[in-house]
């Protein structure tokens, strides 16, 4: 005898909902989430993930091939030419190759040069300003994460005031009002916690959006993190004053972009001499079937209307004189800069230190209003106060921990000191163009030939 057993398929609302959940947070668990209090590593992902960049890496890379595009203007230049018409018809081809062009095609491509240059160091800035970007989102997030812990905290103390209270109002120790000012400040601090949350989670989701990432949510320690940077305060202090921050990446690309500007100098002043080339012509007739090829010497001045060319001469090297003076400008506004950030930075230092002292009396204020409270020495509203003043220096030190963090870590920016940083470019020396320096090598290397002792003697 068989037995026939059957499965009977049901959709169930719940369960299906239940489904998508667990695939969610296996999907969410897939990816690794990014540890908030690795700074490093938090910049670096919103850096590699940003347009922004990719968008500097494209400007770099349009550079790039403009180098080789003032190279290739050194090569002969073909012109094809055909007319056609009712009784006759032509093609004409001529090559033409400069011969000297008073060193306008070297300005040119060394121009190139110098701009890829700067090119380069634009990715760097762009990068330093998203580092800061992703910093001041970072100090939001871990300030709110603090903050939730410190309500809470705060709210569990409250709430076990709140069952000594009801005790006492039950019992007829105390008066129905005291109760009611402890529910109060219940609230109050659960309305603070709440928006502690509120920004926490809208800090979280700019955070995704720059890295594309998850972050870690766990409890965030202000006060050792804190005190982890304080030996490198010494640090930067020696680099702030030894080092001038000539290696930052605005200024080297302002320095590259007043080389590419001088260069450009040059380009516009070859134009006061005249051009000499080469020029092959050849020219054919389709109803004749002849033919006529001839080589030329030449030579091409074109000084500009009223020898304007003298004149917007003058106008690039006025450029140039610009250019340095905005650098000048940037330098003094970077040095500016970091002896504020620095100086905010030991401000910070020096106000949790007293924060924290502030903290500890402000404890000891309230643990004995708690206990003069129970001896009737105290109002209630006394004791409240005490622990509502204990927490206000409680969260401006977390305030001042968050700060201090931030303007640690930007200053480290400023000075190049990240490990993301390692790779930034700075102000080398450039190899130029030269096009005789290649003919002095080609003589030489032929020299050496020359001059090499021979085997078969």
């Amino acid at each position: 005898m068989q037995r026939k057993f059957m499965i009977r398929a049901t959709y169930s609302p719940f369960a299906a909902r239940i489904l998508l959940f667990f695939t969610a947070a296996f999907v969410t668990m897939a990816h690794a989430a990014i540890d908030i209090t690795n700074i490093d590593a938090l910049i670096e992902q919103s850096i590699n993930t940003h347009p922004l960049i990719n968008a500097a890496k494209a400007d770099e890379k349009a550079s790039e091939l403009q180098v080789t595009v003032a190279k290739r203007n050194q090569l002969p230049i073909p012109t094809i030419s055909t007319t056609l018409g009712d009784s006759s018809g032509t093609t004409g081809v001529n090559l033409r190759q400069p011969l000297w062009t008073g060193g306008r095609l070297t300005a040119n491509i060394n121009q190139a040069i110098y701009a890829d240059k700067a090119a380069q160091a634009r990715i760097d800035e762009q990068q330093n300003s998203i580092a800061k970007n992703t910093l001041d989102i970072w100090q939001t997030y871990i300030y709110a994460i603090a903050l939730q812990q410190l309500y809470h905290q705060n709210l569990k103390k409250l709430s076990e005031f709140e069952a000594m209270m009801q005790r006492r109002v039950k019992q007829g120790v105390s008066a129905r009002i005291e109760l009611d000012l402890i529910t109060n400040r219940i609230l109050q601090d659960q309305t603070a916690f709440q928006a502690a949350t509120e920004q926490q989670r809208i800090a979280q989701a700019r955070l995704y959006q720059l890295t594309g990432e998850p972050v870690t949510n766990r409890n965030i320690d202000l006060f050792r993190l804190s005190q982890a940077i304080k030996p490198k305060i010494v640090d930067i202090e020696n680099d702030l004053f030894q080092q001038a921050p000539i290696n930052n990446p605005s200024l080297v690309k302002q320095y590259y972009q007043i080389e590419a500007a001088k260069q450009q100098v040059k380009s516009q002043s070859a134009n006061l001499y005249p051009t000499i080339y080469t020029e092959y012509s050849y020219n054919y007739n389709h109803k004749t079937h002849e033919d006529d090829g001839q080589l030329m010497l030449g030579l091409d001045y074109s000084p500009g209307a009223g020898f304007s060319r003298m004149v917007e001469t003058k106008v690039y090297e006025a450029q140039v004189e610009s250019l340095k003076q905005n650098q000048q400008a940037t330098q003094r506004t970077l040095i500016e800069t970091l002896q504020t950030q620095y100086q905010q930075i030991i401000g910070k230092r020096d106000q949790e230190r007293s924060l924290i002292a502030s903290i500890a009396g402000a404890r000891m204020v309230s643990d004995s209003y708690g206990r003069q409270f129970i001896a009737g020495r105290k109002s209630w509203l006394e004791v409240l106060n005490a622990i509502r003043e204990q927490a206000q220096y409680e969260q401006q030190l977390l305030q001042t921990q968050s700060q201090l963090l931030a303007g640690f870590y930007k200053l480290q920016i400023d000075l190049g000191q990240m490990s993301w940083q390692q790779n930034h470019h700075t102000i080398n020396e450039v190899s130029l163009y030269d096009p005789s320096k290649r003919i002095k090598n080609w003589l030489k290397d032929k020299q050496d030939e020359l001059v090499e002792p021979s085997d078969h003697l």
